[in-house]
């Protein structure tokens, strides 16, 4: 008699993902050590970097978790969530610099993801359909059509962003300025 099981298993979801792990505690150990180095600005800068690379690395492993999984999976699955989300929390904090220049950037991204998935379930309209002719080949007017709404939201992602990120940044900065 066979076993009824509650999904993937943790040691099954690790012998599968172990490179993606592995790659996830090198990111998160060199971003650690680079912030180290005698030269400050070179180690604040490939710090960075190392960091973006955690994050596409991170999300990456996230996509590969199964919808149905076991409890340990599930538990483990939200110790990496809530880890990787005071990392980044810490990474906001300690590159003060870098942010207050380029907040904006992420921001961006963050929103247009944001308003395409909001707007993502609109394709399904028959009137979406044929305006941006979803599932048969574009005409001229279809492809502009096209470009002038992703233009549009860059646009307006790009709004937000700039005028959510001074702000963020005080926040942050005071935040900060209570930890020290």
């Amino acid at each position: 008699m066979e076993m009824v099981r509650d999904g993937v298993s943790l040691k099954e979801f690790i012998e599968k993902n172990h490179t993606l792990l592995s790659a996830l505690a090198i990111f998160a150990t060199v971003t650690a050590l680079l912030s180290n180095l005698p030269i400050k600005w070179i180690g604040t800068v490939l710090s960075f970097i190392s960091m973006a690379g955690l994050i596409m690395v991170w999300y990456e492993l996230k996509a590969q978790l199964p919808e149905r999984m076991s409890p340990k999976l599930f538990l483990f699955s939200y110790v990496l969530l809530w880890g990787f989300g005071v990392l980044v929390f810490y990474w906001l904090l300690e590159f003060r610099e870098i942010w207050h220049l380029l907040l904006f950037a992420p921001l961006t991204i963050l929103f247009m993801f944001e308003i395409i998935q909001t707007l993502n379930p609109l394709r399904e309209w028959s009137v979406a359909k044929r305006v941006f002719g979803i599932g048969k080949e574009k005409n001229w007017f279809q492809k502009m059509f096209k470009v002038a709404v992703a233009l549009g939201i860059g646009f307006i992602s790009f709004y937000f962003a700039a005028l959510f990120s001074s702000p963020l940044n005080m926040v942050f900065d005071v935040i900060k300025n209570t930890f020290r």
